[in-house]
């Protein structure tokens, strides 16, 4: 199977999955109706985008090794594959925590980013909301990492696209579950919902697979402290005359 074959198959198993708990264990009322045209919209930009920004970086980025990493690159490729694939993850989402940290802290950056924000009925299909510019600069970790440094077979990636999959519906979907102790690992579905928070905490819990790095690095809120209800998005409606620069990042 390709990279794709596998990434399709990823893709239309999550749908089910998600769909099915989020009308078994809803966290609050949603009203999918209210911005499904927008969301609709949205999904096929970012699908379109992201499809042409993988490849176009694959292509790119090619098989070149920096001669400054061959050695580490070496050892990284003689791993087992369930190291490779779980390191992996670690890397890319340690590099992208600080893209994403950038993008709260820079408004040239914030612009690439505003987009996403503007979601304020939060469901699976609503993580969707994704600039091009957004999409570029999150797709160069998530290619030249495993393409590079770790050259992850069409399975190994395949894998690790599920996961990522996974983990962008997880953080998005309209659930309230308790993971226990991993809670301390990975970031759940009310963590990131107060990222997306109209308030004061939309700089905060800019993890987006793993938790640990707000914590070490001082970006944590603890969802128990922070109330089930508040609004979220940017904190008005975004004119519909502004949408096609947020689409762009801009």
């Amino acid at each position: 199977m390709r990279v794709d074959d596998y990434e399709i198959a990823a893709f239309f198993g999550l749908v089910v999955v998600f769909e099915v708990c989020e009308r078994l264990w809803p966290a609050r009322p949603v009203d999918r109706w209210q911005d499904l045209k927008l969301d609709v919209l949205s999904f096929a930009f970012a699908l379109t985008v992201n499809r042409v920004c993988t490849h176009g970086i694959r292509s790119w980025v090619g098989d070149v090794t920096p001669a400054a990493l061959a050695g580490t690159v070496h050892y990284l490729q003689n791993l087992p594959s369930l190291w490779k694939i779980v390191i992996a993850l670690f890397v890319v989402d340690l590099v992208i925590y600080w893209i994403h940290r950038a993008q709260h802290t820079f408004d040239w950056l914030w612009r690439t980013h505003a987009w996403h924000h503007s979601i304020e009925q939060m469901y699976w299909f609503s993580g969707f909301r994704t600039s091009f510019l957004h999409s570029f600069i999150y797709n160069i970790p998530q290619v030249v990492i495993p393409v590079t440094l770790f050259k992850l077979s069409p399975a190994e990636a395949g894998i690790g696209y599920s996961l990522g999959l996974l983990i962008q519906f997880w953080e998005h979907t309209n659930l309230k579950v308790n993971v226990g102790l991993l809670a301390w690992l990975i970031i759940t579905p009310d963590y990131h919902r107060i990222h997306h928070s109209a308030t004061i905490h939309r700089g905060k819990n800019l993890g987006t697979t793993f938790s640990l790095w707000d914590r070490m690095f001082g970006t944590y809120v603890d969802p128990a402290s922070v109330p089930d209800s508040f609004p979220l998005g940017l904190g008005e409606r975004v004119e519909g005359k502004k949408i096609p620069r947020m689409l762009l990042g801009l």
